[in-house]
Order: C-alpha cells, then sequence, then structure tokens
C-alpha cells in the first residue's frame, strides 16, 4: 500500500497565526526550544509587522531569511545550511518564492515543514511540488513534500492583492481540463489512474464551481478558496504526480513563460490556458466563463496583455514542455503545422471575444 505525508494539522480561520504555538506543542513537542529557520521575502515583514511578531512571540530559538532567489540553487544552499547547523524545523511565511524554496529545503534536509502562506495564488500552497529556477534561468517542477502544518490566516489573505486571489481561482479550474488529459493518457499512453486523487481534484473544483460564495473580500469567500487548493494540493500527493491538476493548461502556462516575459501571475496564465484546453478538447466551457465573470476575472488574453503571435507560439511549443505527459495536444501531432496555427488563431480570436 501506498503511504502518503499529509498535513499534521490546518487552520483557515482569522487570527489562525495565533495557533502556532499550540500546534508545534501538539504535534512537534520533541522540537520546543530548538532552532526553527523561517523563509520570508523582501519587505513583507515590514508589511505585515503585527501578525510576524505575533508569529516569532509564540517561537524561541529562530533565524529569519529573506529567500534571495526562488531558484533551485538557493533552495540547495539553504537544506545545507539546515543540515549544518542543527535546524530542526522549517517555516515558510510568504507567497510561491518563499514557500517553494522552503519545502524543498525541508524535503532535501529531511526537517518538518509549516506553510504559512500570505496569498493564495496556486495550489502550491500545499502540493508536493516546488517550481524553481535552474538551468537556463527556466523554471522547473521537483519532487518536494507537503507541509507538515498548515496555517492560513484570512486576515493577511484578504490584505494580499486582488490579482493574486484571481490567480488561485484561475489555477483552481484548470482541476477541470487537467482530469479530462489525465484520462487522455491512462486511455491511450498507459498512464496510472487513481480513482481517490480524482475525486478531491474534481471535489476541489466544484466545490468552488457550484458555491453560492464567490467573493474576495469575505471571510467565507477566502476560506472556500483556501480550502480547494488545498484539496488540490492534496490530489496531487496522492497520485504522486500533478496529473491531477495539470494538463495542457499548464502547458501552455509553461511554453509562455519559457517563450516571452509576460509578468503575469501563474493562475493567471492557467485560467486562459483552461478555456482552450477546453476548447481543444471540444468541451462545455461556457459555465467556466460564467463563474470567471461571476468573480469578475478577466481572461481575455489581449487584454492581460498577450498578443495573437504569442498565444499561437506558446500552444505550438506547449507540447515541447513536457513531452512525456500526455494531452488533448497529443491529438493533434499528426496535423500540418500550418493547420494548428490556424486552429490557434481561431481559439485567440474567439477569446478575445469574451
Amino acid at each position: 500500500m501506498k503511504e502518503f505525508n499529509l498535513p499534521l494539522f490546518m487552520k483557515v480561520k482569522p487570527d489562525a497565526l495565533k495557533e502556532l504555538k499550540d500546534n508545534l506543542d501538539l504535534y512537534f513537542p520533541d522540537i520546543l526550544g530548538k532552532r526553527v529557520l523561517i523563509l520570508t521575502t523582501d519587505g513583507l515583514l515590514q508589511k505585515l509587522e503585527k501578525k510576524v511578531t505575533l508569529m516569532l512571540s509564540q517561537l524561541k530559538e529562530y533565524e529569519v531569511v529573506t529567500v534571495e532567489s526562488s531558484s533551485y540553487d538557493y533552495a540547495v544552499s539553504i537544506a545545507k545550511k539546515i543540515s549544518m547547523e542543527g535546524i530542526r524545523m522549517i517555516i515558510g511565511f510568504g507567497g510561491g518564492t518563499a514557500l517553494d524554496t522552503a519545502k524543498y529545503a525541508a524535503f532535501v534536509a529531511n526537517v518538518p515543514y509549516i506553510a504559512i502562506p500570505t496569498a493564495l495564488s496556486n495550489d502550491g500552497v500545499c502540493s508536493p511540488v516546488s517550481v524553481l529556477f535552474s538551468k537556463g534561468n527556466r523554471t522547473h517542477s521537483f519532487t518536494s513534500k507537503t507541509p507538515d502544518g498548515l496555517l492560513i490566516d484570512t486576515d493577511i489573505i484578504l490584505k494580499s492583492p486582488r490579482l493574486l486571489l484571481e490567480a488561485g481561482v484561475g489555477d483552481i479550474i484548470s482541476n477541470y481540463t487537467a482530469l479530462y488529459d489525465w484520462e487522455l493518457d491512462c486511455k491511450y499512453n498507459h498512464g496510472q489512474p487513481n480513482d481517490f486523487a480524482y475525486m478531491l481534484s474534481e471535489r476541489a473544483l466544484n466545490a468552488l464551481l457550484y458555491s453560492d460564495i464567490k467573493s474576495f473580500t469575505s471571510q467565507e469567500g477566502v476560506k472556500m478558496l483556501a480550502q480547494s487548493l488545498v484539496l488540490g494540493g492534496l490530489a496531487m500527493q496522492i497520485a504522486g504526480s500533478s496529473r491531477p491538476c495539470s494538463g495542457s493548461d499548464h502547458l501552455f502556462c509553461h511554453a509562455l513563460d519559457e517563450l516571452f516575459d509576460h509578468g503575469l501571475p501563474h493562475g493567471i496564465v492557467v485560467g486562459i490556458g483552461t478555456i482552450g484546453a477546453a476548447w481543444l478538447q471540444k468541451r462545455e466551457y461556457r459555465m467556466l466563463l460564467d463563474f470567471l465573470k461571476a468573480y469578475g476575472i478577466d481572461i481575455n488574453p489581449k487584454r492581460r496583455g498577450i498578443t495573437e503571435v504569442m498565444f499561437v507560439k506558446a500552444w505550438l511549443f506547449a507540447r515541447e514542455v513536457r513531452k512525456e505527459r500526455y494531452t488533448v495536444l497529443n491529438n493533434m501531432e499528426m496535423m500540418p503545422r500550418r493547420m494548428r496555427e490556424d486552429m490557434f488563431k481561431e481559439l485567440y480570436a474567439m477569446m478575445c471575444r469574451i
């Protein structure tokens, strides 16, 4: 039987940070009074001074390090620091840069990892994957670890930039097309299904998609988004890969990242890729558009600064990003390049009318 490493605790509530010490005492009593390393990003300690003071007041011996770069080499250097200096736990406090670095370092150094996100921009908050820069300054997904504990302070999240919350929603809807691509992989490429992971990913999507609460300004709305992102992360942990939440939608995003300096959050590009992927899969996508409209999220590529040339080139290159990942794009391999270009141009025109 396959073993899973799931969080020992998860709190999604106002003032969740107040419960840091209580949970550490309960689940990690052997670490009491031992050294803890806190990874964060530049300026965050000053911006959230009161919350930071509350967090630090619950720890006895700690060191705060500002992440210099979200790179593989830097994460490994942090793991080395942990091992050589007798650090017993790592806490990630921040967004993707801090969390991805912290969880990979914790994975390599084999120490407990606590995640305290300050934004909900993607499902990486609870996934076993770290996206880090590696060779050629290109991002790569590295096997990592799921947090041993998760504190999502909704007071902090409510103050985060709206664009990052929109990105979180964009990342969640990709489960719709990712699950279909996974089915294609199982049917045509000997992929391995996992019904429980599939169920969790589908539940993560539907919980948000069919909820009456679609708000970035209420405790209930933020809690719903957080829970959906966590469920998606756990689905990946159980599947042993990112298949439950990542398909052609994410390949488009990664391709755009590699080819162009666009400056858009991951989840926004994934949301655009999801509508495109659903169109390529010849599936219903209008309910996704209605859902995004209810949140006030614009996924018109032109208005987001993505030109037709960028859009078409990204879709043409998407298949090359992860050749081993079977998606709907594999079904188009026999089509002449010109025909695929025309198809992606048609898709771009359709999405620009949204």
